[in-house]
């Protein structure tokens, strides 16, 4: 079997110096392809435990791998979440004032994709989600559900030379 994709050792989380503890001592291994559903009821950890694997938020002790590299650091969190890792939020955080592929090329922007590259690969992936049609009409115009697809193109990590490039 090959390395996990995300792996989580003894993994701990404290808040209020200490006095409440998010997550203690947690191991999980995911292997790339696996689909994995955190549940739990209100306050059992489950956003702490997302924040860690999304390089979001450090352990209080233990280690954080993804994708290979370890999440230890400011600087490790900011490559991870630049390239490893992609998020769709409850509330998509999508800009109003920009159509589709600029709202799906934005991740690209820091990474200092040439703009003509950006826009073929933002609109690739449109195409992917069933959004072609819409690339270049307004974020406020759409329903929820094409919101939802279009926050998911613009996280969308992928092998090297798909749409955001990364692991």
């Amino acid at each position: 079997m090959s390395e996990p994709v995300v792996r989580l050792v003894a993994v701990t989380r404290t808040f209020e110096r200490g006095r409440v503890v998010a997550l203690g001592g947690v191991d999980l291994d995911i292997g790339r392809g696996e689909f994995v559903a955190v549940t739990g009821p209100s306050g059992c950890g489950k956003t702490t435990l997302l924040n860690m694997i999304g390089a979001m938020d450090l352990p209080t002790s233990g280690e954080v791998w993804v994708d290979g590299v370890r999440v230890d650091s400011a600087a490790s969190m900011e490559t991870v979440r630049a390239s490893k890792i992609g998020f769709v939020f409850q509330m998509h955080n999508l800009i109003p004032v920009l159509n589709a592929v600029e709202n799906v090329e934005i991740p690209l922007v820091p990474r200092r994709v040439p703009r003509r590259e950006r826009r073929g690969k933002a609109r690739a992936w449109l195409e992917r989600v069933g959004l072609a049609h819409r690339a270049e009409s307004d974020e406020r115009d759409r329903p929820g559900g094409e919101r939802q697809r279009m926050a998911a193109a613009r996280a969308r990590r992928g092998p090297a030379g798909d749409a955001h490039g990364g692991a």
